[in-house]
């Protein structure tokens, strides 16, 4: 977990200074003209003072400082007797000060406070992402679907609209762990570009509404023809239609997910999850061995010939924990077992 946790957060730092970077030169082509301005100035005044300043001789970098101390109004050299190196002295603060004030302050609070700017930010540290996912629609199953994936070592980008105080709360949890969120449109192609959906690996749609659903899913199709598109919808049919025609690999729909999963809560206490492969339905069961239950001496292979059934996971008394169990593993009085089936081989399970 540790290791996990490490190559987590060198992930997060390497999109950091990558933004940073692209940041800066954005910022960098913004204010060109008044850097480029600025740069000109100090130049022409430290030539000036050099050539004309005769109180004493200055060499080109002292020259540079004490124009640099002119525009803060900190001369650094007596006033010239000269009256051609006199008039550094007052165009130089005069210009300066204007040039610092409107552009050199503003660029260096925009590079360094990005509180500022935070969703030119957003889509800045966005732009560093390749190979990844992205979440669209950040309600309460967007951010549940966002930590699932962040819990599983998947990269994100999250794209929606914050239009109440619920949503606004969720995007800064995200923004809080270093998920990117950018808040816009996502039916508008620029929006899906700036989550970089032409390097992305798949799109998971989890608004609440079927036709911006639609839309969205046409528009990233439209740019990424590879892309593995997941999304949320409460018609059947629609979810049938959407993807057998607009190429979705799984379309879920909401009916389709809760009501295997409320029959199954209704059926036994110990059906924990149901969920559809095609037309076929499979209840995930957890249940505790006693000492009295005629599994108890078998193998995990035994058990699964004689009901099959497939056991996912043991957990032992001690909370040592099992994925997957070798067939050749022994049963023992107070273990927990976690299995999937069909609904008929769970009611054929009699060991609880």
């Amino acid at each position: 977990m540790c290791g996990e946790g490490y190559m987590k957060q060198g992930k997060h730092r390497s999109h950091v200074l990558k933004a940073y970077w692209r940041d800066t030169w954005i910022l960098l082509r913004q204010f060109r003209y008044s850097l480029f301005a600025f740069t000109t100035l100090i130049l022409f005044g430290a030539l000036w003072l050099k050539f004309f300043y005769t109180k004493r001789q200055l060499d080109f970098g002292e020259a540079i400082y004490a124009t640099l101390m002119l525009v803060f109004l900190n001369p650094t050299i007596d006033f010239p007797q000269s009256n051609l190196a006199r008039p550094a002295f007052f165009i130089v603060p005069i210009i300066g000060i204007g040039i610092f004030t409107e552009a050199i302050i503003r660029f260096g609070i925009l590079l360094f406070a990005k509180s500022y700017r935070e969703e030119e930010w957003q889509k800045v540290m966005a732009s560093t992402y390749q190979n990844h996912t992205i979440v669209v629609g950040i309600g309460r199953v967007g951010y549940r679907v966002a930590e699932e994936l962040l819990n599983a070592g998947e990269e994100i980008v999250t794209v929606t609209l914050a239009d109440d105080e619920e949503s606004a709360h969720l995007i800064r949890k995200l923004r809080d762990k270093g998920v990117p969120v950018i808040i816009d449109d996502a039916r508008q192609i620029e929006v899906l570009r700036e989550a970089q959906i032409e390097h992305a690996r798949c799109l998971l749609i989890c608004t609440g509404n079927d036709l911006t659903n639609l839309e969205i899913a046409s528009v990233a199709r439209e740019v990424n023809s590879s892309l593995r598109i997941v999304m949320r919808l409460f018609s059947d049919a629609l979810a049938e239609q959407v993807q057998k025609f607009l190429g979705v690999q799984v379309a879920l729909s909401t009916s389709a997910i809760a009501a295997p999963a409320m029959v199954a809560a209704a059926v036994s206490q110990t059906i924990t999850h149901a969920f559809y492969v095609g037309e076929h339905l499979f209840h995930v069961v957890k249940i505790n061995l006693d000492k009295a239950s005629p599994s108890v001496g078998l193998t995990v292979g035994e058990l699964e010939r004689r009901y099959s059934i497939s056991v996912i996971l043991l957990r032992r008394t001690n909370g040592e924990l099992i994925h997957h169990p070798p067939a050749d593993l022994i049963l023992q009085p107070d273990d927990t077992l976690v299995l999937i089936g069909t609904p008929n081989q769970i009611a054929s399970l009699r060991i609880t």
